[in-house]
C-alpha cells in the first residue's frame, strides 16, 4: 500500500502545521525600540530601508548584541573582497582587514566581481569584534 492511500491528508495537515509554526515564530520576534537605532543609520527594523554604512564607519555603529528574539537588518556599501559559492548559496564579503569584515549569505552574487562596489543588506549577526554575518542577505552593485 502506498503512503498516500494509508494516510490521506497527512501531507496537507503537516504543511498546515508547519505554516502555523513558522507564523508563530515570526510573530514571536520582538521589535526593538527606536532608541536602539539612534546613531546607527545602517541598522533598521526587519525589511526596512537603512542608509548603508561604509567600511570606515561601520565599526562605530555595531551593537554589542541583539536580543535573541529580535531581528535587526544592516546595510553596508564597500568593495567586494570575497565571492565564493558552495553550489547552494553564495558568500559575498565587503571591507578588508584590519577593519570590520561583513559576509553576506545569499542565493546569487548578481555578477559581482572582486573589487566591485556593492551594497549588502540583510539580517545582522555579529560573529566577533571584527566579523559580521548578514543572513538572509541581498547583494547588489552600488
Amino acid at each position: 500500500m502506498s503512503f498516500r492511500s494509508r494516510h490521506p491528508g497527512l501531507a496537507l495537515r503537516w504543511l498546515a502545521g508547519f505554516a502555523l509554526l513558522a507564523a508563530q515564530q515570526a510573530a514571536a520576534q520582538s521589535l526593538l525600540p527606536d532608541s536602539f537605532f539612534e546613531g546607527r543609520p545602517a541598522f533598521s527594523q526587519p525589511e526596512q530601508p537603512a542608509t548603508p554604512a561604509s567600511c570606515e564607519s561601520i565599526a562605530a555603529q555595531l551593537p554589542e548584541s541583539v536580543p535573541r528574539d529580535s531581528r535587526v537588518d544592516m546595510a553596508i556599501a564597500g568593495p567586494v573582497t570575497l565571492i565564493q559559492t558552495d553550489g547552494a548559496v553564495w558568500y559575498v564579503a565587503v571591507c578588508a582587514d584590519p577593519g570590520v569584515r561583513v559576509l553576506c549569505v545569499t542565493y546569487g552574487a548578481n555578477d559581482l566581481k572582486l573589487g566591485d562596489m556593492a551594497v549588502l543588506r540583510g539580517g545582522y549577526a555579529r560573529q566577533n569584534a571584527r566579523h559580521v554575518m548578514l543572513d538572509p542577505c541581498l547583494a547588489s552593485r552600488e
